[in-house]
């Protein structure tokens, strides 16, 4: 019995990397499709593996970095072309009407698109997908002391996600700084897809302890995380792969 199935669709850091895209997780699970973010890349990524055009449900943007929200605009703009019919929801992290000034500022109107894209605050994703649980995440919180001193609106919201199905689950951070969110889900989690280029190595290295699951590096490994990994081969780690389609 398959209880959700996904590909990695962009595994690079926020540094554009040959041969590898930036982030987004494409995930199926109840007869649902969702992107887990949306980076520069997903459009092809999409067009790739034959991606249907009607078939997404919902894009969940963990928070606003580039290599994270970039390539939303592309994957509107390629349904827009593709001529979708099937209403869209697409989930934000903060300021959805700022989002949509910058739609406007790329003439992309969403008067003009002929599917309805019901925009959301991420925090309501568990009404829509009750299998998904929200994990408020430390990503951001360095930036804190910039916001403040330029009377900047940001809010700091950066989130990670765990699906799940049928007592089966994944857990993806997106980008995260440390590991102290996750620390009480993680022996209960099949599926780790986590940050290795943000957190301490050495948080990281501990993860087989923690977990039973699969343990998949993606965003990159920090410089030190190689090293530790080329010294001391563990086979629980796997680097994520964009060519593969993972069935859990």
């Amino acid at each position: 019995m398959i209880n959700m199935k996904f590909r990695i669709l962009g595994s690079a850091s926020g540094m554009p990397t040959i041969n590898k895209h930036h982030s987004s997780i494409w995930i199926n699970f109840s007869d649902k499709n969702i992107l887990l973010d949306c980076g520069e890349g997903t459009a092809k990524q999409m067009l790739k593996f034959g991606l249907d055009k009607d078939f997404l449900d919902a894009i969940v943007i963990s928070h606003y970095h580039p290599d994270h929200v970039s390539g939303l605009f592309m994957v509107i703009q390629m349904l827009y072309l593709q001529k979708r019919k099937q209403d869209l929801s697409i989930y934000l992290p903060e300021h959805i009407e700022k989002f949509k000034d910058i739609l406007n500022l790329f003439y992309t109107f969403l008067s003009k698109i002929p599917f309805n894209i019901y925009f959301s605050l991420v925090p309501s994703l568990t009404d829509d997908f009750p299998e998904i649980d929200i994990i408020k995440s430390d990503h951001l919180l360095d930036y804190e002391s910039i916001v403040k001193s330029n009377g900047f609106i940001n809010e700091f919201n950066s989130y990670s996600f765990g699906i799940n199905v049928n007592n089966k689950k994944l857990l993806y951070t997106s980008d995260c700084s440390t590991l102290k969110p996750y620390k009480s889900m993680l022996a209960s989690t099949d599926v780790l897809i986590i940050d290795a280029m943000h957190p301490d190595s050495d948080e990281i290295l501990e993860l087989p302890k923690l977990s039973s699951g699969k343990i998949i590096l993606s965003h990159g490994l920090s410089s030190k995380l190689e090293e530790s990994l080329n010294l001391n081969k563990n086979d629980r780690f796997e680097i994520a792969d964009e060519e593969k389609e993972y069935i859990l």
